[in-house]
């Protein structure tokens, strides 16, 4: 499954995005056809892991579950034309995590993406 493959692929601190054959849009794998020209024929690609934050949140009162890892960020970064959304832990006010820093990704769990600064 294209999920599965999604995931290994970000536990090695990659994207897995697909390129369309016929108008090279890339995009995230997990969509089954080209946003630009509406075509399923694609190829998957493996994309360096690494961005920078676009936006943000910092969640100091985690959701049930989450406790535990609060606070936390939970970050948009943009990496290669595409925006991913991921976890970042240990950041507890704005002045530590300025937009436009540095992420990569570094792994993936029960949270989803999980991201560092680099």
């Amino acid at each position: 499954m294209i999920e599965d493959k999604f995931i290994e692929c970000a536990k090695r601190g990659k994207i897995l995005a697909a390129k369309c054959k016929k108008c090279n849009n890339t995009q995230l794998a997990t969509i089954l056809f080209c946003l630009k020209c509406n075509s399923n024929e694609l190829e998957h690609v493996e994309l360096d892991g690494e961005g920078r934050v676009v936006t943000y949140t910092i969640l100091h009162v985690a959701p049930e579950g989450y406790e535990k890892y609060s606070p936390y960020a939970w970050v948009i970064l943009e990496s290669n034309g595409l925006n991913i959304s991921g976890f970042l832990e240990g950041v507890k006010s704005p002045s530590e995590l300025p937009l436009n820093s540095k992420v990569k990704i570094i792994g993936y769990d029960e949270r989803g993406i999980i991201l560092s600064k680099a």
